[in-house]
């Protein structure tokens, strides 16, 4: 049975320590799990403490993973673990990884939110339904969805939404007889998540207001 024959605290950080195994550096692991494992020199070097060194360099390589995408792009937090598992990250190191970046301020479900709702309406408004299920795509939860959309439409109601979409998309389509334009427009308002009621509204106060 392989034994532990040295531990040495690590010069550029004595948080962590190089422990060898027959004379061979085996691994290098944070000082706290050198104690919690009660690792001593001339110990055997267990199964256990194979296992716990993998998962530890499972979480390095998902910590390290995780904060590259978060580089290059913004994620939602469940939204990155799922990127995280298809990548070969073990589930639950994927959903404490990420938990623990939401805790550090790296990711903010809320914030992330609001800016995909900015970005999806920048050009056109669209409802609070399909935002809804936009955000539900990204992994989103329900009550950070509604807060999101909430902040972000602040002051603007459904009806007001559809009436600005129709004036922009009946624009688009003037050059049109009147029942091919309607038609059009209300299919755009369907797009965006506007019920036929609320587009058949909107589009007659939109022709109004261009009257």
């Amino acid at each position: 049975m392989p034994s532990i024959t040295d531990i040495q605290a690590l010069e550029k950080d004595p948080n962590f320590a190089m422990v060898y195994v027959d004379g061979t550096l085996h691994c290098t692991l944070p000082r706290s799990t050198v104690e919690e494992l009660a690792l001593a020199v001339d110990q055997e070097w267990t199964e256990e403490c194979d296992a716990v060194v993998t998962k530890l360099e499972q979480i390095d390589t998902g910590k390290s993973m995780a904060l590259d995408l978060i580089s290059r792009k913004a994620w939602g937090v469940r939204e990155l673990a799922a990127r995280l598992m298809k990548r070969g990250i073990d589930a639950n190191i994927a959903r404490v990884t990420t938990e623990e970046l939401a805790k550090d301020g790296w990711l903010d479900d809320i914030t992330y939110a609001g800016a995909r709702i900015r970005d999806w309406t920048r050009l056109e408004p669209a409802s609070r339904r399909w935002l809804h299920m936009k955000l539900q795509e990204r992994l989103i939860s329900r009550e950070d969805a509604d807060q999101a959309i909430d902040e972000e439409l602040a002051g603007s109601s459904e009806q007001d939404l559809a009436t600005t979409l129709a004036g922009l998309r009946l624009a688009k389509v003037s050059n049109l007889d009147e029942v091919t334009a309607r038609r059009r427009v209300i299919s755009a308002l369907s797009r965006r998540g506007f019920s036929t009621d609320v587009g058949s509204e909107a589009i007659r106060r939109a022709q109004a207001e261009r009257a």
